[in-house]
């Protein structure tokens, strides 16, 4: 029986250690994929492809998906530093619609 007890406990502390990472990455990825659609609307935005007023409802769509993300609190610093970016190019995007509406 010890043999066994042994050889269990030889494959749980190298797993024990791998696990957190593991982890770490799963509860970011969450909230990091989300920045691939927000860089897309800004490279249309800067590229003119769609209508500003179309890409700020489309961030306006990104920020409240974002905001049902599930994730630890300890890991909320990462969720709402991706919705602060959200609204720096919302801003940005309102300014470009503010500007071009000016005569």
């Amino acid at each position: 029986m010890w043999p066994v007890l042994l050889s269990i406990i030889a494959v749980l502390i190298p797993l024990s250690r791998l696990l957190p990472p593991v982890y770490e990455f799963r509860v970011r990825s969450r909230v990091f994929r989300w920045y691939g659609q927000l860089r897309a609307i800004e490279e249309e935005a800067h590229a003119n492809e769609r209508p500003a007023p179309e890409l700020v409802r489309e961030l306006g769509e990104l920020d409240a998906r974002v905001g049902r993300i599930p994730v630890p609190l300890s890991y909320a610093d990462e969720l709402y530093a991706l919705r602060s970016h959200i609204n720096l190019v919302r801003r940005r995007l309102e300014g470009d619609v503010a500007e071009n509406a000016a005569p």
